[in-house]
């Protein structure tokens, strides 16, 4: 733990299929959040990241249960850390952007009544919680907010939705606010604006933040601190720009390679060989072996667990200390 209480701490959470001979699909997974700060979660599709969202709420869908974790909030700044129930958390302290804006909107309800929804559920007045939608709107860039409330979700665009997401979240006055894969499916122009707009809120409201992505290009835009999940379990965690310039796990050094250049000559798009394990089927010892360049012996032993490099950096990688030199075995 840091020498500042975090908003929000999850300890050692397993997620897996319900039922007998459970498949895990997140494992032993740890992680905190400081008031103000923002985490990235990045990793490839089935890491386990989203689920490891979700689970905050306990958004989990019904065919999965969390096994084992224990989560601690402390909302407010006044407040001591606790022992919470996810559910209590919803619409109380923490919020959600969900990553399909295009489907993620009740299409049966006005723009202004789902912003509305919110701030009505705990108490505000019709009227209130009507003219907190309106600023919200507003705030997060809709033009001509006041047409906006009577709009439908399927009259507006991908951007606009999105913005009204934002909006959403935002009418409950979070300390903490979740992203999962915000800007997936936003051309990149809008893509652009969305990041710019979530910058400026979450620094302008002290919010602080999980933002999960498959792109570590938009992770590093906007994360004070990154952690890098493959095949379920965090493999590298630390300070974005430290594990960026000088990242120590092959997975991570893989996903820097393989992010697109804008400048300098064309080079060829590099990628990391093989796929992902199958969930249920990791290979023995260490599970990202079978695709690693840096691979020996003692990786396919035994799964490395979690160690310490630096302050406030961890890595799962026997030869870290070779990532950056090239080093084959």
């Amino acid at each position: 733990m840091t020498a500042i209480e975090p908003v929000i701490e999850i300890a050692n959470l397993t997620i897996a299929t319900a039922g007998p001979g459970g498949v895990t699909l997140v494992d032993d997974v740890s992680l905190h959040v400081d008031a103000g700060e923002c985490l990235g979660i990045v990793g490839e599709s089935g890491s386990g990241k989203s689920l490891t969202l979700r689970s905050v709420l306990d958004l989990l869908p019904s065919s999965l249960v969390r096994t084992r974790g224990t989560m601690r909030f402390r909302g407010r700044r006044d407040e001591e850390s606790r022992a919470v129930d996810p559910r209590e958390l919803r619409g109380h302290g923490v919020s959600m952007i969900f990553q399909e804006p295009m489907s993620s909107l009740n299409p049966t309800m006005r723009i202004g009544d789902l912003i509305a929804a919110g701030p009505r559920a705990r108490g505000v007045s019709r009227r209130d919680a009507a003219d907190r939608a309106l600023r919200l709107l507003g705030e997060v860039g809709v033009p001509r907010p006041e047409q906006r409330l009577r709009a439908w979700p399927h009259q507006l665009s991908g951007g606009l939705r999105q913005r009204v997401m934002i909006a959403m979240a935002l009418s409950v006055e979070p300390v903490l606010l979740l992203c999962d894969e915000p800007t997936t499916a936003l051309d990149a122009t809008v893509q652009d604006q969305i990041l710019t707009l979530v910058e400026h809120l979450r620094a302008e409201r002290d919010m602080a933040m999980i933002l999960v992505s498959h792109d570590l290009s938009v992770v590093s835009r906007i994360a004070d601190r990154t952690a890098v999940m493959y095949a379920g379990r965090i493999v590298e965690q630390g300070p974005t720009r430290a594990l960026i310039d000088d990242p120590r796990h092959p997975y991570t050094r893989g996903l820097i390679d393989s992010m697109p250049q804008l400048h300098g000559p064309p080079v060829r798009l590099k990628t990391i060989e093989g796929s992902p394990p199958t969930a249920g089927r990791l290979p023995r010892g260490c599970r990202f072996s079978p695709r690693c360049p840096l691979v020996v012996d003692a990786c396919r032993e035994a799964d490395p667990p979690l160690m310490a490099i630096g302050p406030y950096r961890t890595t799962a990688c026997l030869r870290h200390s070779a990532v950056n030199a090239g080093d084959q075995p």
